[in-house]
């Protein structure tokens, strides 16, 4: 075999839509990962939008006059269609346009586009069974119209879910707990109730503001609360008033249901009655809205309407080979590594002003067993086209594409166990290939001893000048570059090389054995035991291991190699491999060097990952080290927000405030104290940010300011200051039925308490 020439190649990423895979996080386990979609299928098509006003040339058709296929379709996706989409869809004027309309609703709203799966489909379609299934049942009409079954679809499944259904002093009432992905612009956990109004029925979504917590209680518990108002039943509550009596009774029965019954937003209560029930009622009509937070233009669906939609058609005829491995650095950062062998020919060969080079893309994405996708294949600026440009002539970039291409990429990642979809793409031909592994991502200092899946290489190369602080490669473990044979092809002349980390648990004693049994069906011709000295482990009990198996008396043939560790329950592996004596493995190796394992974007990573996952304390531990080492507004920003959602306000405000110090004037620092404050129940001091905002952007007025600031007046007792504000919103954006409903039936257009 021939040594694998280490290109040290430049890198330049464009843009490809149908390829490109965008990350957010989660509500619930569905990926919602359209919001920069969108945004780019948006501009992609922007020379043929029509304008929106143009739709009134086409006429809308009656729903009922559609076959049943465009009904059931229809009823089906009504909850997450939006307003705009609905508008276009109901005026296509055939079976054809519907048929692209349906295809296209989905396909817009894949969160790893490029891949096989369309996750978001698949979990939508997997809420509605459920929905269906569960909150169908002896109502009249079907389960996602009820309010626990549009809920559901909106959110996902809630992390937990209490149920209180036979209380003396309660109506029937469940209590649903979510995590959700901020940038839906609601707040990560929060609960939703649910209660049947009067006893019987369906469940109906209760609102804290609206229906209030005598709501809740059944005539006994009516009765009680009255008692306690009056001073009948020996004591006075805390509280005054009608709410406080309620809540007293409330909490006897269960004191998690009082809390929510206040304010749906852990955090919002602040010893102020109201104020949290009015941001639940503003976050309650955020969930309502997330189909437009998700795909706010129905641009994508015009071209439909308008006869301009062009086919997008790929063939699964590239042949590949590929390799996914996640191994752990020896700084303790887990890493996935993964490899994709080609034939150079089927990949794209420009140039331009002379210089060549040949262009491929690679998507992949990191999916959770419960369908969030954790992490994806992506470039330094998001995107997924790598061009391959390491200013080469024509007769170079030409032999580049003479035989195989092997494209070595890694990414960080965080401990757990995934699925890992891949795929390659000529974006000019729509060749593609594709793969999927199961991967198992270690953490240092297991309970028992674990090791890696053998990896068969063609080459190692040692570095005795390794520098944990410089530029890293794809496959590098410590000072060891891999080279990962894609293609299980090996030269008589040369030796297998098999590579394996181990993990150790603490303390663990006693030297490790590795079998290696190399067969041809009938015999065995190869059968060694080497063993591994525990003192070999570094810092997080890791021991990288390569064994050699020498072919020189193997004839050439196909074997089957198994590679056992004892120790790891888990049991072997077992490869299937040739041996060739005039094998010419030479591929042309694409690999570039990227920053060390300790970089800071690195945990930036990995702390939206831990993010994902709802383990909030451990991203803010990853980010600290970040936040600590660079001065970045983007680090910061997340640091911010998962100390908001992990309700650690004490700590939040000693970061902001020497920040706010130096830069007086910035907004979004302003912003931050002022959402601090009000999660506190500083309501005059959250005023106070909020009024320094408005100060710093007039004569501009802003919703994200003027509504929680109408909170914070609201939860301050002054319900005037809160309705004006409320006013101000609504002439910035009158489409808010949320607080349209605020003013009109809470506050009233001329009413209402002042102070």
């Amino acid at each position: 075999m021939k040594q694998p020439t280490k290109l040290r190649v430049l890198v330049a990423e464009t843009d490809h839509l149908l390829a490109v895979t965008f990350r957010f996080g989660l509500v619930g386990s569905l990926v919602l990962a359209v919001l920069a979609a969108s945004s780019a299928a948006a501009t992609a098509s922007a020379p043929q939008r029509p304008a929106r006003a143009d739709l009134d040339a086409f006429e809308k058709v009656d729903l009922d006059t559609l076959a049943e296929k465009y009904r059931d379709f229809y009823n089906e996706i009504e909850v997450i269609l939006t307003a705009a989409e609905e508008d276009v869809f109901l005026r296509l004027e055939s079976d054809f346009q519907r048929d692209e309309f349906m295809e296209r609703f989905w396909r817009v709203r894949d969160p790893s586009a490029g891949t096989p799966r369309n996750e978001y489909k698949e979990e939508y379609e997997k809420r509605l069974e459920h929905v269906e299934k569960h909150f169908g049942r002896g109502v009249p009409g079907p389960g996602r119209k009820t309010d626990q079954g549009r809920m559901y679809l909106l959110l996902g499944e809630p992390m937990n879910i209490k149920s209180l259904p036979y209380e003396q002093q309660l109506r029937p009432v469940e209590m649903w707990w979510f995590h959700a992905n901020p940038r839906l612009g609601i707040p990560p956990f929060f609960y939703l109730v649910f209660f049947k109004r009067n006893g019987v029925g369906q469940f109906r979504l209760y609102s804290p503001l609206v229906d209030g917590p005598m709501a809740l209680l059944n005539p006994s518990g009516v009765s009680s609360a009255r008692g306690i108002q009056s001073g009948e039943a020996g004591y006075m509550s805390q509280t005054e008033g009608e709410i406080g009596a309620a809540l007293d009774v409330l909490k006897y029965i269960d004191a998690e249901l009082a809390q929510a019954a206040l304010s749906l937003i852990p955090g919002d209560y602040g010893g102020q009655v109201g104020y949290g029930s009015m941001r639940s009622q503003m976050m309650m009509g955020d969930i309502e809205s997330i189909p437009e937070t998700i795909m706010p233009t129905a641009f994508w669906a015009y071209p439909i309407l308008t006869g301009m939609v062009e086919a997008d058609v790929r063939f699964e005829t590239m042949p590949i080979q590929a390799q996914a491995i996640a191994l752990l650095d020896p700084s303790g950062v887990p890493f996935v590594h993964y490899g994709l062998l080609t034939d150079g020919n089927r990949l794209n060969l420009n140039n331009y002003e002379d210089s060549w080079y040949v262009t491929f893309q690679v998507a992949g994405t990191l999916v959770d067993d419960q369908n969030r996708i954790v992490t994806s294949v992506k470039g330094a600026d998001g995107s997924s086209t790598k061009v391959l440009q390491a200013d080469l002539d024509e007769a170079e970039a030409r032999n580049l594409r003479s035989g195989p291409l092997l494209y070595l990429d890694r990414f960080p990642v965080v401990a757990g166990r995934y699925d890992f979809d891949l795929i390659l793409e000529n974006n000019v031909s729509r060749e593609y290939g594709r793969a999927s592994f199961a991967i198992d991502v270690p953490a240092p200092w297991p309970e028992v001893v674990r090791s890696s899946r053998p990896l068969l290489l063609w080459a190692v190369f040692e570095d005795p000048q390794y520098d944990p602080y410089a530029e890293h490669y794809p496959f590098q473990v410590g000072r060891y570059d891999l080279i990962p044979a894609l293609e299980p092809v090996f030269d008589q002349a040369k030796a297998i090389l098999v590579f394996q980390q181990l993990y150790l648990p603490r303390g663990h004693q006693g030297f490790l054995e590795a079998t290696y049994r190399l067969s041809n069906g009938s015999e065995t011709l190869i059968d060694r035991i080497e063993y591994i000295d525990p003192a070999d482990a570094d810092s997080n009990g890791t021991i990288n291991h390569i064994a050699t198996i020498v072919l020189e008396d193997i004839a050439a043939g196909e074997y089957e190699l198994f590679v056992d560790l004892d120790g790891d329950d888990r049991g072997g592996t077992t490869y299937t491999l040739t041996v060739d004596p005039e094998a010419e493995i030479a591929p042309h190796l694409h690999m570039n060097a990227g920053p060390p394992p300790t970089d800071p974007w690195f945990a930036f990573d990995r702390a939206q990952q831990l993010r994902t996952l709802a383990e909030i304390d451990a991203a803010i531990e990853v980010l600290q080290t970040a936040v600590e080492r660079v001065n970045d507004e983007e680090i910061l920003a997340l640091q911010i927000d998962l100390l908001m959602e992990a309700e650690r306000y004490q700590d939040l405000e000693a970061l902001l405030m020497p920040m706010q110090r130096a830069r007086p004037n910035d907004t979004d620092m302003l912003m931050a104290l002022a959402a601090v404050n009000s999660r506190m129940g500083n309501n005059g001091q959250a005023i106070r940010w909020y009024e320094r905002v408005r100060l710093a952007t007039r004569p501009e007025e802003r919703v994200d300011v003027l509504n929680p600031l109408a909170s914070a007046y609201f939860g301050d007792g002054n319900h005037a200051k809160a309705r004006e504000m409320l006013e101000k919103s609504l002439a910035v954006d009158p489409d808010q039925p949320e607080i349209r409903t605020l003013l009109d039936q809470v506050l009233g257009r001329g009413g209402g308490a002042s102070r």
